[in-house]
């Protein structure tokens, strides 16, 4: 987002002046084009509700991903994995909402680097669980190929993009 895409602030303004009779026009009425009060146009916002439904259900997973381990349950490597993909994506859009620009340049990267985590976490407690005999979620193996797959379709595009 750049400055260029953000909406330019009008505001209307009117000018009375005392010897005016009520009524008439130009006793502090605006006439022309402008003579019904616009609104105001928005401005960075705190957010749209998916972008803090993001952070927070990002905060509960890590949360529960604490409690598991502190509880001696094991690493719920799938949980970790949603947890790097929407944290950093749940502050990114709340920074953007709110206008902050660099804060977003900067988080795209670290977004990026967690999907790529998220995928390693993904593949790394898939070979956990096939070492000690358990048995394949296949829908934690199909999204673990999907986020492989799309990293894949990622990079080839960025670096045909600086072609």
């Amino acid at each position: 987002m750049s400055a260029g895409d953000l909406p330019e602030r009008t505001s209307v303004t009117t000018t009375t002046s005392s010897d005016a009779t009520p009524g008439a026009a130009g006793a502090g009425e605006p006439t022309g084009p402008t003579s019904r009060p616009q609104p105001p146009t928005s401005g960075p916002t705190g957010g749209s509700a998916m972008d803090w439904a993001l952070l927070v259900c990002g905060s509960v997973l890590l949360l529960g991903v604490v409690v598991d381990a502190v509880e001696g349950e094991g690493l719920a490597w799938v949980t970790l994995a949603w947890t790097l993909i929407l944290l950093p994506e749940g502050v990114r859009r709340i920074f953007a909402a709110r206008g902050h620009t660099r804060r977003v340049e900067l988080m795209g990267p670290v977004a990026s680097f967690c999907t790529a985590a998220a995928t390693a976490v993904c593949w790394a407690g898939l070979a956990y669980d096939w070492s000690r005999g358990n048995g394949t979620s296949w829908l934690v193996l199909i999204g673990t190929v999907l986020l492989t797959v799309g990293g894949a379709v990622w990079l080839v595009r960025g670096l045909l993009e600086r072609r």
